[in-house]
């Protein structure tokens, strides 16, 4: 027991307070919030995200985020840059043209709404975020890799990967919102294979 000033006696129960989110203390607010923000674009798109709606999924004061995001895109940056290492990851293991070809839209279908959020980062823009860059990067090596072996131009190389991604994208694309007319997302899969690897 405590006294209060003007006499009160303190018990247990009025000192109880809610502790601070061990997030926030232990300086993993940055990780806590981009988790947040990840999972809550994968649930409603990144359109409408905002500071505030993560800094409550994490609770914590909304302006607490500004120590770690100067402003609402490079927040999204930062999903998108996480989004696109693990895509990066995926396609690593890929053997053939077919096999990138399809382990890139099973990605893309299975996460809709990370993939749309990637897919808004303006490329020309990315050399003033080298994280995201990098990370967007390493999706491309990827591609360099099973789809220009056999070819030396630096020139052909930047079509031959330009034309999978514009391939893949549109696919993908069209699919997700019901324009393209296949029955399955393995059709879809066999369809963007043939074209990819000109077969």
């Amino acid at each position: 027991m405590r006294v209060a000033p003007g006499g009160r006696a303190l018990y247990e129960d009025d000192m109880s307070t809610s502790p601070r989110r061990a997030t926030y203390r232990h300086g993993n607010l940055r990780a806590e919030a981009l988790k947040a923000a990840t999972r809550l674009v994968a649930r409603g798109g990144h359109e409408q995200l905002s500071l505030r709606e993560v800094a409550e999924a994490v609770g914590v004061a909304h302006r607490s985020l500004y120590n770690h995001f100067v402003h609402r895109e490079a927040l999204l940056d930062a999903v998108a840059t996480e989004t696109y290492l693990k895509l990066a990851a995926v396609v690593a293991k890929a053997k053939t043209p077919e096999d990138y070809t399809a382990r890139y839209v099973r990605f893309a279908l299975a996460h809709r709404a990370l993939y749309a959020l990637m897919t808004s980062r303006p490329h020309a823009t990315m050399k003033h975020n080298p994280p995201l860059q990098q990370a967007a990067h390493k999706v491309i090596s990827e591609a360099m890799r099973i789809f220009c072996a056999d070819i030396e131009s630096p020139a052909a190389r930047r079509r031959a990967v330009m034309k999978v991604y514009i391939t893949l994208y549109g696919g993908i694309s069209l699919y997700a919102t019901g324009v393209l007319d296949q029955p399955s997302e393995k059709a879809l899969i066999a369809e963007l294979s043939a074209m990819t690897s000109g077969k």
